[in-house]
């Protein structure tokens, strides 16, 4: 069985591409608290994430960098070659279903409401 299910933060701004076919990628990272710390502090790892679709979509509108995210889904390995024609190895978590655990951003209401607040004064 291949079924994972991560909590963690967006590491990187969200930036959502169309690969054809109007189809949509989403390629971040999110950092995953270990249990412990060591003397620098709170340690944790990152997973290389990868989301298509609506599942994309959802990240896109809802969320921005540092949101707390729930994920569910499957780890995947592939390979490329690079520009120096290197084997690159890449194993990445393929998103399925997602969680808001700190209420959902919307971006356009945000700044709905912030535009409301300026003609307020």
């Amino acid at each position: 069985m291949n079924q994972l299910n991560l909590v963690g933060r967006i590491v990187r701004e969200i930036d959502v591409k169309e690969v054809g076919d109007g189809k949509i990628v989403l390629n971040n990272t999110i950092a995953v608290k270990r249990k412990f710390k060591n003397d620098q502090g709170q340690q944790a790892d990152f997973i290389p994430i990868v989301a298509w679709g609506q599942v994309a979509k959802l990240i896109q509108v809802y969320c921005e960098k540092g949101d707390l995210i729930g994920m569910t889904g499957h780890i995947q390995s592939r390979s490329y070659q690079n520009k120096e024609e290197e084997t690159v190895f890449v194993v990445e978590m393929l998103v399925n279903e997602i969680d808001f655990l700190q209420g959902p951003r919307n971006k356009l209401a945000t700044e709905k409401s912030e535009l409301e607040q300026s003609t307020l004064y």
